[in-house]
């Protein structure tokens, strides 16, 4: 089992009124104090969240891929694509979709044109669909 560390702020609980075995008690406003303390992870084994795993560096031809011309950008890929197999690039241009899509939203749509473009030109074409993401359907 992992632990995980807990990091809670401080804060201002206001005042309020509770009613305690018929009586009624006014508690007055006072502030939290910020904690922090460890747990153990309750949640199931290979349960976690899917994570994008980060990318190489220099992985689709080094930093500034996306200021090269487009037809560079499309070498790139499909030479990339031929040595290491289309669903490998399809991934690597999803997650790039997916980082940039409230960064850069052009960066975004010219990853999923890429994308699209890699995944339905190789041999047992893969569906690359908007705004789904990776799911285990594809």
């Amino acid at each position: 089992m992992t632990e995980l560390t807990i990091h809670r702020k401080g804060y201002v609980r206001k005042a309020y009124t509770a009613r305690r075995g018929g009586k009624i008690i006014r508690v007055g406003k006072s502030r939290v104090k910020p904690s922090t303390f460890k747990i153990r992870d309750r949640g199931k084994k290979g349960r976690g969240p899917e994570v994008v795993l980060p990318l190489k560096e220099g992985a689709l031809g080094g930093p500034g891929f996306f200021a090269r011309s487009k037809e560079e950008q499309e070498r790139i890929v499909f030479e990339r694509a031929k040595e290491l197999g289309e669903k490998k690039i399809v991934g690597e241009l999803r997650a790039l979709q997916v980082f940039f899509k409230t960064t850069d939203p052009q960066k975004s749509r010219r990853a999923l044109e890429l994308s699209k473009k890699v995944a339905g030109s190789f041999k047992g074409k893969q569906k690359v669909g908007y705004p789904e993401g990776f799911s285990k359907k594809q």
